[in-house]
């Protein structure tokens, strides 16, 4: 009986048919027979119809060779004029009288035009390749073969930040071919001491990482941090440059961003200069950047095009629309239910006239504001671009309106809503800003149940937690705590060019030095 049970209900051993790795085929090498090669090659990719193989003969012999690509992932022109039309029609002068190895160096030094070729000999080498957009190719007799560089992916043409716009700033913003971000790079760091060094993960999706920082610059320490969490993550694949962060974060268990993701490359750039390090991912149009401190998750791009006196003040009201977006909800209820004498008399009578024929204590009017608020707010996400902003508006006023004159809610609770959701838009880091939306919910039940002392306690206690968080070693609160008057330059203001000789200490850059104005001596002859 009871064996009957565990045949029906009992989980079923599957049978291991497939491998989700390559390592079988690192001690499998390629024949002298390219029809054998072509066929193995074609079997171990599922014969996938995208899959294309040709066999030809070299002009000026009998030998044969053949090619093998996947379509969609190679630039054509390369496979026709640069491979196979110098084989099939050019070569007969060049293969007289060689023979052996001869051969092979031959077709690789004369015949072969492409960017990049090298020599392979194992099965793992070649499938990785040419899943990632080059050509096989394979000669009758020899158990060598070549990979030609021939990659081209479909791809968006550059365009400008969506989601990190400037009024200001540069109008380019990363896309998902990771040789275009690359590019964007280069042409700001024209620096021999870049560093873009190249890995794969992923057991089946193989995804293209590059872990991007200035040697001479970056602490090698925090360098040699990243490659080692980037390297020990082991998983099947992947997809988004987010969930790179997660895998690598110090806490993934934080609402707060312990790491800052980004889609422009100026301001990549600044990162890379300043002495942090960043992680590039194909077919995902934003980079990471690490470490981060909450300072930096409140720099904005502009905030360096415009003068620093101005630049300090947008940067103070970030801080300010942080503290409004994370707990103006729980003040109001804990000064209108617990300390209404904090208020001016006429203020205190005028919210006492506008709530007095709302049925629902403040409290649930903000829970009930805030959860409309949230819908609204996901549901112009999700909607087309053309309709979405006009819905979260046109919603907004109409939900607003008709709730208070329903007498659901007060007139106060709605400006005092609509002020907090403007205060968040104000927060340069969107992940920051559903850090500070999340925090609402909590303040609000601490100041139902404790008043103005549980917003304080709130507050203290965040700040604690805030203090204990790290991003690579960096305090998340740095310069404010740990104390460095030095960095303050460039945190919670921003100083003059001119005051700003070095780079942030918290990074530990081996170069410290970011400028030296006025020592520079200039002739005539410059």
């Amino acid at each position: 009986m009871f064996d009957l049970f565990r045949k029906i209900f009992g989980k079923k051993k599957r049978a291991k048919e497939y491998v989700s790795n390559l390592g079988y085929l690192k001690d499998k090498f390629i024949s002298k027979d390219v029809e054998e090669n072509i066929a193995a090659l074609c079997a171990i990719l599922n014969n996938s119809y995208d899959i294309k193989h040709r066999v030809f003969k070299i002009s000026g012999s009998d030998i044969e060779g053949a090619v093998l690509y996947i379509d969609n992932l190679i630039r054509e022109g390369v496979v026709l004029d640069h491979i196979l039309k110098p084989l099939m029609f050019e070569s007969a002068d060049i293969m007289n009288n060689k023979t052996g190895r001869l051969i092979l160096k031959s077709i690789k030094d004369s015949m072969l035009s492409g960017g990049s070729i090298k020599e392979v000999n194992s099965y793992d080498e070649i499938v990785l390749d040419v899943m990632s957009g080059d050509t096989f190719l394979c000669i009758q007799g020899y158990d060598t073969g070549f990979i030609i560089d021939s990659r081209e992916y479909e791809g968006r043409n550059i365009g400008e930040p969506s989601i990190e716009p400037s009024v200001k700033g540069a109008q380019e913003a990363f896309v998902e071919t990771l040789k275009r971000n690359i590019g964007l790079i280069r042409r700001r760091i024209r620096d021999p001491n870049l560093s873009l060094n190249h890995y794969t993960i992923g057991r089946r999706s193989k995804t293209d990482i590059v872990i991007a920082s200035i040697n001479g610059i970056a602490d090698s320490d925090i360098q040699k941090e990243v490659r080692k969490r980037i390297l020990s993550i082991d998983i099947d694949g992947n997809v988004e440059a987010e969930q790179i962060g997660e895998l690598i974060s110090d806490n993934p268990n934080s609402i707060f961003p312990l790491y800052q993701t980004t889609e422009r490359p100026d301001k990549l750039a600044a990162a890379l200069l300043e002495g942090r390090v960043a992680v590039l991912l194909d077919g995902t149009p934003r980079a990471l950047i690490v470490p981060v401190t909450l300072p930096m998750l409140l720099q904005s791009t502009d905030d360096y095009f415009e003068n620093w006196v101005i630049g300090s003040v947008l940067r103070i009201s970030r801080y300010v629309s942080m503290l409004i977006s994370s707990i103006f909800p729980a003040m109001y209820i804990a000064i209108s239910s617990f300390n209404p004498g904090m208020l001016p008399t006429n203020l205190a009578l005028s919210i006492a006239s506008t709530r007095s024929g709302v049925p629902f204590p403040a409290i649930i009017e903000a829970l009930l504001m805030e959860i409309i608020l949230e819908i609204l707010q996901e549901a112009s996400v999700r909607l087309p671009r053309v309709v979405g902003q006009t819905v979260s508006i046109v919603g907004g006023l109409v939900i607003g309106q008709a709730a208070v004159q329903a007498g659901i809610v007060s007139p106060i609770m709605v400006i005092v809503i609509a002020v907090t959701a403007i205060s968040c838009y104000a927060l340069p880091s969107y992940s920051l800003g559903l850090a500070t939306r999340l925090l609402r919910v909590p303040f609000m039940l601490a100041a139902v149940v404790f008043g103005s002392y549980g917003v304080s306690m709130g507050l203290l206690a965040l700040l604690v937690y805030l203090s204990s968080l790290k991003s690579f070693g960096i305090r998340y609160l740095s310069p404010l705590s740990p104390y460095r008057p030095g960095d303050w330059k460039d945190a919670v203001i921003r100083i003059s060019w001119r005051a700003m000789k070095k780079r942030p200490e918290l990074l530990n850059p081996y170069d410290s030095i970011r400028e030296n104005i006025g020592s520079k001596e200039v002739t005539d002859e410059d």
